[in-house]
């Protein structure tokens, strides 16, 4: 087995900073500068055997922090993102290591305020990235349809193995993926995403529900969302995310305007607000920010 040494690394990355006036009713109003999952990484392939169709593919991704210098949740200066080697041929790719699982991706970039304050992770369980990762994705068939599978081994001895798996169409209409997650720190899941781009606009949906394995109490969810191209550089954000899944009677609800200053370079801001039965959880956020990408 040989290895092309010629194939090309890619790197990539963003810095993503805001600020933040929070306001909760209980205590009062704060303000903060926030780093929004500032990451770096790369990414790539190697031909394993000339003449065939057999790749080694690779990605190793870091967050950091420029606000406080440490990635949040982590002890040193850099967390581990998605960071994966796998062999990929005519068959899909087989993979292992950290990496989003199979749920997560079927938002379908739905929502539109991804690592920022109005995540839809604030509401909906699923948005996981794990470790002791085995994943597979078949190539796509009619050049439209796809599934992934991912087995992750359950950091406690006794519990089950985690599983995720996602059927994902992507045509020129539309967008849409069925997941399921199965005993995914301790619940079972199911969601039903869609996509639908049209001229200068986009609107999403994700529709969820979730069973806690150790009280079978079911919980739905749900999440809605609209862009606008405004302009040539401007983007208009809307977007509501409802369940009790994480917080009781839970509600947020944003809205957003991005502006490129460049490619690679955009200024945004944000007005959301977080509804709940339990006061302590119900507050707003204004939020000014800048993103650079590479």
């Amino acid at each position: 087995m040989s290895v092309d040494v010629s194939s090309a690394n890619e790197w990539y990355g963003k810095i993503s900073i805001d600020t933040q006036s929070i306001s909760n009713d209980l205590s009062g109003t704060k303000t903060d500068i926030n780093n929004n999952e500032s990451k770096f990484g790369v990414k790539g392939s190697f031909i394993l055997s000339e003449g065939s169709n057999i790749n080694l593919v690779y990605q190793a991704e870091y967050q950091f922090d420029p606000v406080d210098g440490k990635a949040r949740g982590d002890n040193g200066t850099f967390k581990q993102r998605n960071t994966i080697i796998g062999i990929q041929s005519g068959f899909g790719i087989v993979f292992a290591g950290t990496h989003d699982s199979a749920f997560k991706i079927s938002q379908l970039k739905i929502d539109l305020f991804n690592d920022l304050a109005p995540d839809i992770k604030n509401i909906l369980h699923g948005e996981n990235r794990l470790k002791d990762f085995i994943g597979y994705t078949t190539p796509k068939y009619f050049g439209k349809i796809s599934a992934t599978f991912n087995t992750i081994q359950n950091p406690l001895p006794s519990g089950k193995d985690y599983k995720s798996y996602s059927v994902n169409y992507a045509g020129e209409g539309f967008q849409a993926a069925i997941a399921v997650d199965n005993s995914m720190k301790g619940f079972d899941g199911s969601r039903f995403a869609i996509l639908v781009p049209f001229d200068r606009y986009k609107i999403g949906f994700i529709i969820q529900k979730n069973t806690n394995l150790s009280t079978g109490i079911k919980k739905n969810g749900s999440a809605i969302s609209y862009a606008r191209n405004i302009g040539s550089k401007g983007t208009l954000k809307i977007q509501h995310a409802s369940s009790s899944m994480k917080i009781q009677s839970g509600k947020n609800s944003t809205l957003g305007y991005d502006y490129q200053l460049s490619r690679n370079f955009k200024i945004f801001s944000f007005y959301s607000k977080f509804n709940s039965s339990n006061k302590s959880r119900v507050q707003d956020i204004l939020s000014v920010g800048l993103e650079y990408k590479y």
